[in-house]
């Protein structure tokens, strides 16, 4: 008869770490982490090593809490020579109840919650916007370098009235009287480039005006003397183009006979006139009253 043998049996280890060992260092205290750096769970406590700053689980919660013989690595760090961590077995008062780190955790993500929904998820660019327009005022001021800017704008003005001028002469509309879209932007620029040559000209008295101004006024002579035939030059070229009948706003010119000089009706139009004199009267009454 063949006699059996019994293969031994493994002892059953422990599931947490049994020592007497206690660190030399402080205690830690619970109640000085953030909800987010300890975790209280009834079996599960664990704590963010502040050496180390690893999850390490707490032994002990009954009786002396301490933190577990851990690295200073991480577990799945892949290091030959790992290094015990100085909070080994350091002790830790757990003076926080379950209850209030919970209250608390659950207070901090519903606040993170409502941050993170008021913050905008996509950063929109703004419009890259184009270079602003040159106001009237600082028009005169602009210029190609070495031209004087009052001699440059005397151009473009008329440049601006010779095509108001053509525009009169060949729209229907302007002939009888009217205004188009086109007739009414070019004279609107007139205007304008006219507002900058008085602005400039008004500029340039003043700077003669000051001490320093007179010494530019010869200059400023034998400027205006190179530029003269092409300003008369312009005035004759002017001269050349026919008015529209019946346009009052138009400039007189010699030998034109169309031009009306009086108004037409001169009734309406002194009646008009009494009553803007009544009302200029009324304004100026007004504002010399004391408030």
């Amino acid at each position: 008869m063949t006699a059996t043998t019994v293969e031994p049996k493994a002892r059953k280890r422990r599931r947490k770490t049994r020592t007497k060992n206690i660190s030399h260092l402080p205690p830690l205290v619970a109640s000085e982490f953030t909800a987010s750096q300890i975790d209280l769970t009834p079996g599960k406590e664990h704590v963010l090593c502040p050496t180390c700053e690893n999850w390490t689980p707490v032994t002990g919660v009954l009786g002396t809490p301490v933190l577990v013989p851990h690295h200073a690595t991480p577990y799945h760090d892949g290091t030959t020579t790992p290094r015990r961590c100085s909070n080994t077995n350091r002790r830790i008062v757990l003076d926080t109840a379950s209850e209030a780190w919970r209250s608390e955790l659950d207070e901090r993500t519903e606040v993170s919650a409502s941050v993170a929904s008021r913050r905008a998820t996509k950063v929109l660019p703004k419009p890259k916007r184009g270079p602003a327009l040159t106001p009237v005022h600082r028009l005169a001021q602009q210029g190609p370098q070495g031209t004087p800017a009052l001699n440059r704008l005397a151009l473009l003005l008329e440049r601006a009235r010779h095509a108001v001028d053509q525009h009169r002469a060949s729209c229907p509309l302007c002939k009888v009287g009217g205004r188009c879209e086109a007739g009414r932007a070019l004279e609107v620029r007139a205007a304008e480039t006219e507002a900058s040559c008085t602005i400039a000209r008004e500029q340039l008295h003043r700077q003669e005006r000051q001490p320093g101004g007179r010494a530019a006024a010869p200059k400023r002579r034998s400027d205006w003397a190179a530029v003269l035939p092409a300003v008369r030059d312009a005035d004759t070229r002017r001269t050349s183009v026919p008015v529209a009948p019946g346009r009052s706003e138009a400039p007189a010119q010699a030998g034109t006979a169309d031009v009306p000089t009086e108004p037409e009706h001169r009734e309406a139009y002194d009646h008009r006139q009494a009553e803007l004199g009544k009302r200029y009267a009324q304004r100026k009454s007004s504002l010399a009253l004391p408030a």
